[in-house]
């Protein structure tokens, strides 16, 4: 029986250990790696990730410092707001002067319980080729992409279907894995001296400009871009979840999750931190007096309070709310006091001017 309950107790204060209680992981986690900072609900070891999707544990290569999703997508960033940044590879096909493929490769990556966002595109580049993207999942999906040219078009920096072409990205969310591959369509030879190869990739929004001249020949020797997958908590939403969300503190709140399941967590306005964690790195109040957020005019009036701050004039003075200034409260009243006084005294001189015109008429007619 002691046997036993000391085996209890072991077990009791090893769960403890490494379980999370509300969003508050252990004290020891990994908190970067490399140049990455790594935060919850994302975690490199048990304890320190959201317990109940296995998808949230990166694993950290102490070789080369490099922070993994899953066992191959180098992660760059994480992001609160449901957003992990990534790197991609570009896949490739290569021809001979005789037409032939002679080096290609594609990259095929697990999403598990993330997708990829739609705020990425999908880009071919090569001339007379089409490229492919695939997902499989629930439902297996493709959308591709259709490039021609004969001769090298003109460098302005359009990717419309001349060299390059690209769309939007639009998969199922339920899709567990993507793949790019980029294939020739026609004879290759007559434009072999400025695009030997084909290029076809997944890119953020906004991180590849198209360069006829320079893309088509080597792809500038650019092997990878910056993609984003989006993730969220669970699969059900703010609404359904209620008060059971692992947002941390009342400091932060519930969104509903872009990708239409799940849900997000944010920090109020006025706080900034770690909105999924309950402990001195959740949502804490900014002190917008001291990092400069404020727009009161002189920064010494400035004072901070949760969430916000206010402008506090010095006794004797108002806050003008338009030029967010301090200005004298006597201000208004001495000019009206001087516009009445100018008022009454020029209706006096009026007055005495009238009663001067007025005698000297009557002195004429006497």
């Amino acid at each position: 029986m002691k046997v036993h309950g000391v085996f209890l107790v072991a077990v009791f204060f090893y769960l403890m250990y490494t379980l999370p209680v509300n969003g508050q992981p252990r004290k020891d986690c990994q908190t970067s790696c490399g140049r990455v900072t790594i935060e919850y609900p994302f975690g490199t070891s048990q304890g320190c990730y959201y317990a109940n999707d296995p998808s949230f544990k990166l694993t950290c290569n102490e070789t080369d410092q490099k922070l993994l999703f899953g066992r191959t997508i180098e992660v760059i960033n994480i992001s609160h707001s449901g957003e992990l940044r990534v790197w991609n590879g570009v896949s490739y096909a290569c021809y001979n002067s005789k037409g032939d493929l002679s080096d290609d490769i594609s990259y095929s990556y697990s999403l598990a319980n993330l997708s990829l966002s739609r705020n990425n595109k999908f880009t071919l580049v090569g001339c007379d080729a089409f490229a492919v993207l695939s997902t499989t999942g629930t439902r297996n999906y493709s959308t591709g992409c259709l490039s021609a040219c004969d001769s090298l078009p003109p460098a302005n920096g359009e990717c419309n279907g001349e060299g390059c072409c690209s769309t939007d990205v639009y998969v199922p969310l339920d899709s567990i894995e993507f793949e790019t591959n980029p294939h020739g369509y026609r004879e290759l030879t007559s434009v072999l001296d400025f695009n030997p190869c084909i290029y076809a990739f997944l890119a953020k929004n906004g991180t590849f400009h198209f360069n006829a001249s320079e893309d088509l020949k080597n792809l500038r020797n650019v092997k990878e871009f910056p993609v984003l997958l989006d993730w969220s908590i669970g699969n059900q939403t703010c609404d359904q979840v209620g008060n059971r969300s692992i947002c941390g503190t009342n400091n932060s709140t519930c969104f509903h999750s872009t990708r239409g399941t799940g849900y997000n967590c944010k920090c109020l306005e006025g706080f900034e931190g770690n909105s999924y964690l309950s402990n001195e790195h959740s949502c804490q109040d900014i002190d917008e007096c001291t990092t400069h957020k404020h727009n009161c005019s002189d920064p010494s009036t400035c004072r901070n309070k949760d969430g916000g701050f206010y402008c506090q004039c010095q006794s004797g003075y108002r806050l003008d709310a338009t030029t967010m200034s301090c200005k004298r409260k006597d201000f208004e009243w001495a000019n009206i006091l001087l516009g009445t006084t100018i008022g009454f005294l020029s209706l006096l001189l009026l007055i005495s001017c009238v009663q001067h015109k007025m005698k000297h008429r009557k002195a004429a007619e006497l």
